[in-house]
């Protein structure tokens, strides 16, 4: 009966010298697909997910947040719950659940133990097909995101800088924002904005639900053809037509806040998660900015004693995204200061080889990071399923075997041509009213 109503299935096992379990893989006649990661480890413990693919990439201007919006008000009422009744059920089970919107997807998880499987996929399909989205449940959920903007944005100092930060490194694509949206677009929404962008995104052809952990797949893909079956399709996926336009000159921009301490980003453009530079990008990463070894926390925390938290790491989003390094100066310290020590790291890494020491480093902790990941079903699922709502889970397998082929001449080779300060973006947000 199963095999009559869902189409094809795909076993794709381990590769040669990757830690990653296999995965079973079907998907309904409605396009819902169905992801199961049976780790077999005899913790009666699952992760259930669900995974849209809708983030802030998929607003306009004027309509900023909404993805954000409408994660806060899936936990409002359904046709057969009452608001807040989604957390009570979990809770009811001893389980734990919670939600995150980034630019690219819309994820959502319960933890449980794996008998109560069909109660969290249950759950899932009430939201997918029965949200109710009131006004009155609407309103004071506007407010309560208007204020998560205001602490994490408005008055948070480094929330300011980053907003800005791609509000100036993105002029076209909708990566010009980050997943919270603009004041004013939060407070000028309606509700049938939000009915309108549910129709649109929140259907079986959009989300991929995700099981790890000790479970059966059998059970899975039963339980969920059961739930998710034959709710259907309601409005075609708009087409994504947005491609930013290349950078042809240095931005430099000055902020004034009423902050402590001064803090600096520099920006560079690199392409989309699943181009075989990023492997180098994320080694790179690893060098300058990964633990009190590297290059950056060494020489900026605690030997110069400039800042108290520095970054320089590499986006992997579905398209084109950036290579950010961000510092936080320790009170008194300019920020030019820690600019031009920045810039010093920088042209080393293009100039000169890493060495030996450095990359193997890398690699011996990619292949821990890998190992330990796969301890925990919640980790995996968000392993497997971040990869697959953004399209291709190619790199992911490859992943372990890639880094280890990365060399000196490699590093060097990718930090030049993408670290060009004619095509940077940089922030500086200094102490003002």
């Amino acid at each position: 009966m199963i095999k009559t109503l869902l189409s094809t299935t795909l076993i794709l096992g381990t590769l040669m010298g990757s830690s990653l379990p296999k995965y079973e893989t079907k998907t309904l006649k409605n396009g819902l697909q169905i992801v199961v990661v049976p780790l077999e480890n005899s913790t009666n413990v699952i992760s259930t997910d669900i995974f849209y693919k809708v983030g802030s990439r998929n607003e306009i201007m004027g309509k900023t947040g909404i993805a954000h919006m409408l994660e806060h008000m899936n936990f409002k009422s359904t046709k057969n719950l009452d608001a807040g009744e989604f957390d009570k059920e979990v809770k009811s089970i001893g389980g734990v659940n919670n939600a995150s919107t980034s630019f690219d997807y819309t994820h959502y998880y319960i933890k449980s133990s794996t008998e109560n499987l069909g109660k969290s996929i249950e759950l899932y399909a009430e939201l997918m097909q029965n949200l109710n989205l009131k006004d009155k449940e609407f309103q004071p959920e506007r407010d309560v995101v208007a204020e998560e903007r205001r602490w994490r944005t408005e008055n948070n100092p480094t929330g300011y800088l980053y907003f800005s930060m791609f509000n100036n490194a993105y002029v076209y694509h909708p990566y010009h924002w980050t997943p919270i949206g603009f004041m004013n677009d939060i407070q000028t929404w309606t509700i049938d904005d939000i009915r309108d962008f549910h129709q649109t995104y929140y259907q079986p052809s959009n989300a991929i639900l995700v099981v790890t952990g000790d479970v059966n797949p059998k059970d899975v893909f039963k339980k969920a053809k059961k739930a998710f079956g034959d709710i259907k399709n309601s409005a075609k996926i708009p087409e994504f037509k947005f491609v930013e336009p290349e950078q042809k000159g240095a931005k430099r921009v000055m902020l004034k806040k009423d902050s402590e301490v001064e803090i600096v980003a520099i920006t560079f453009h690199i392409p989309n998660y699943k181009d075989p530079d990023q492997v180098t990008l994320s080694v790179i990463s690893e060098i300058l900015y990964s633990g009190k070894s590297s290059r950056l926390y060494k020489k900026l925390v605690q030997e110069n004693q400039l800042v108290n938290t520095v970054y320089a790491y590499n986006m992997e989003n579905t398209d084109p995204g950036l290579f950010i390094f961000l510092a936080v100066c320790n009170p008194g310290v300019k920020a030019e200061d820690v600019e031009a020590e920045l810039i010093k790291e920088i042209e080393r890494m293009k100039t000169s080889e890493v060495t030996q020491a450095e990359l193997d480093k890398v690699k011996i902790n990619t292949k821990s990071d890998f190992i330990h990941s796969l301890e925990s079903s919640t980790s995996v699922a968000n392993l497997y399923g971040g990869y697959l709502v953004r399209g291709d889970i190619t790199p992911l397998l490859t992943y372990e075997e890639d880094v280890k082929k990365v060399n000196a001449k490699q590093v060097q080779e990718i930090a030049n041509k993408y670290f060009d300060f004619d095509k940077s973006t940089t922030v500086i947000l200094k102490k003002g009213e």
